[in-house]
């Protein structure tokens, strides 16, 4: 298999085989994101956060205003603010049914929207014992300020299925056998090379307006350019100076507004269901298969890459252990290009009150920050208040 195209056909002097066959396997498949909203009428929990803010334009909010154990940030998606605990995030607005009863809009209130991201799901999103999953969701609404969460319909507006295949190079895959052999619902296909090195880093098929989304990108260079490499490298079980190639394989669904049959609702979920929803995004919906002349597309062999992704998809979900738990690395990257920016800057400023001080050479690094602080600039009072925010978006524990 080693020897194949995507499209199955040897390869006629292509130096790029993508199908590795014993070589690739799975570090990790799971869900990466969960969006849900929870239909709550009342205006109070927008109230609460919102009454440590006195500007909604308030530039702090970029960064982060910190608020007891959390940090109170911009919302997004419509929403006006969104308060963060780790990556799980909640978005608040003051258009919710309470406010809106006796206008044109009665009943269209917006409610609480809740993401969470891989960490906080690395820690409670088992979708072996999807019971303690959802009973995590509603006690991460409880931390939030909601009471009793469980006694409103919780919406499962998004569901963010993910498959890390270590060993397969985004930059090796033919686009040209993609846009052939792909047979779907969807057809857009939309492709992104790197900025640095011009080689394929990733493409989409499918609207992110539709009800489902697939997605391949270089999870690797995706990672390091959040700064969430430290925590993958954790999941993959890998050593952060190793040099590897890891493609995701990215399911985005959206059960509720694509109206998913009897998974509409958090409560819907179970580990059943996410099984089907899995095998339905990777045979049904879309899968990559070899160019045929047959017209019916839906004839057509799957293409070995494909075989192999739904074969690790089996392995994955027959051996899983739901009690497996191991150590992940919580802690963002110190990124190369910040430390560079800073040492840059700092030996910028110590040349340059050398030169306005004129003395033989640059400045001691002690004379440098005394002179910041001399011009207003508290550096132990921005960092104070830089780590009050750092400290509450990280997981400083990670997870045994």
């Amino acid at each position: 298999m080693s020897d194949l195209h995507l499209s199955g056909k040897l390869s006629d002097g292509d130096p790029r085989p993508v199908s590795r066959g014993s070589k690739i396997h799975a570090v990790f498949l799971g869900l990466d994101s969960l969006y849900v909203v929870l239909e709550y009428p009342l205006k109070d929990v927008y109230l609460r956060w919102s009454s440590s803010v006195t500007d909604l334009h308030d530039i702090r909010l970029s960064a982060g205003i910190p608020v007891g154990d959390l940090v109170v940030r911009r919302g997004g998606l419509g929403y006006k603010l969104s308060v963060w605990d780790v990556d799980a995030r909640l978005f608040v607005t003051d258009r919710v049914d309470e406010t809106l009863e006796g206008t044109a809009a009665a009943g269209q209130g917006m409610g609480l929207m809740l993401q969470l991201g891989p960490q906080w799901l690395a820690k409670f999103g088992s979708v072996t014992h999807t019971d303690r999953l959802i009973a995590h969701v509603y006690d991460q609404f409880a931390v939030f300020g909601v009471e009793n969460p469980n006694q409103y319909k919780a919406r499962l507006n998004r569901v963010d299925i993910a498959l890390d295949v270590f060993g397969l190079s985004v930059a090796d895959l033919s686009i040209e056998e993609w846009r052939r052999g792909w047979v779907g619902y969807a057809k857009r296909k939309d492709y992104h090379d790197s900025s640095f090195t011009a080689e394929l880093e990733g493409f989409s098929i499918g609207s992110s307006k539709g009800a489902v989304r697939f997605k391949i990108y270089d999870k690797v260079a995706e990672s390091t350019s959040s700064g969430k490499s430290r925590f993958w490298r954790s999941v993959w079980a890998v050593g952060e100076d190793k040099n590897i190639s890891v493609a995701r394989f990215e399911w985005t669904a959206k059960p509720y507004s694509g109206r998913f049959s009897d998974l509409r609702y958090l409560t819907d979920f179970n580990y059943v269901r996410y099984l089907e929803l899995l095998n339905y995004l990777s045979e049904r919906w879309g899968r990559l298969c070899i160019p045929d002349t047959d017209a019916n597309r839906s004839r057509w062999e799957m293409a070995p890459l494909w075989i192999e992704i739904r074969q690790l998809i089996t392995e994955w979900t027959v051996a899983i252990d739901g009690s497996a738990k191991r150590r992940y690395e919580m802690r963002p990257d110190l990124k190369p290009a910040y430390i560079s920016f800073l040492a840059g800057s700092l030996a910028g400023l110590m040349a340059r009150l050398g030169v306005e001080e004129r003395k033989e050479g640059p400045a001691s690094l002690f004379d440098a920050i005394a002179y910041l602080e001399g011009e207003g600039h508290s550096i132990v009072r921005k960092a104070q208040a830089k780590w009050e925010v750092f400290s509450r978006l990280t997981d400083q524990g990670g997870l045994e």
